[in-house]
């Protein structure tokens, strides 16, 4: 990763969520969040999941991952949920697929999302896992199961290292490493 250091393994606990999880309703309100006007990811931490998990917010710990089943993050394309989701402490999220507008506001927001068949059947609630996103390497601590997966290109494992898109052009521009203005 150019201008980065090398990324290390996540490691965290699973928080086992089946069925479709939507957006703005799993995940986090969006009524909620239109008439709270909640906009940052601190605001919007305490009330991720809690449609599903009403205590999720106060029992997850940072860098705990959610396992997710086809569609993680399901409906608009609004990013409250993936900022809710990085408010609360999520380090992550595996899934065995995820909505596009999903996939793309978490990774530009830091959040990585690893779309990885089989995971679903390989987890169970609070197993210890462990992800390496520049392997592409997968392992279920107390099981020992393994997956593999293509890792990320190294501009999308800068972004998840910088914590989203504008603060790895910020310090993309700050190292002189963008093209100036003329």
């Amino acid at each position: 990763m150019s201008g980065s250091a090398k990324m290390q393994p996540l490691r965290g606990d699973a928080w086992v969520f089946p069925g479709l999880m939507d957006i703005d309703y799993d995940i986090c309100s969006y009524n909620l969040v239109r008439d709270l006007r909640a906009d940052t990811a601190e605001a919007l931490g305490p009330y991720c999941m809690v449609n599903v998990d009403p205590d999720f917010p106060k029992k997850v710990k940072k860098g705990d991952f959610i396992v997710a089943e086809e569609n993680m993050g399901y409906g608009h394309d609004h990013d409250h949920a993936c900022l809710a989701l990085i408010g609360a402490g999520v380090g992550g999220i595996l899934c065995e697929s995820a909505a596009p507008y999903f996939l793309r506001n978490s990774l530009e927001h830091g959040l990585p999302v690893v779309e990885l068949p089989g995971v679903f059947k390989t987890v169970s609630q609070g197993d210890p896992l462990e992800i390496d996103l520049a392997t592409g390497t997968f392992r279920n601590v107390r099981t020992g199961a393994q997956l593999s997966f293509t890792p990320p290109p190294d501009f999308i494992l800068e972004m998840i290292a910088a914590g989203g898109v504008y603060p790895m052009l910020t310090r993309m521009a700050e190292e002189g490493r963008l093209p100036k203005r003329v």
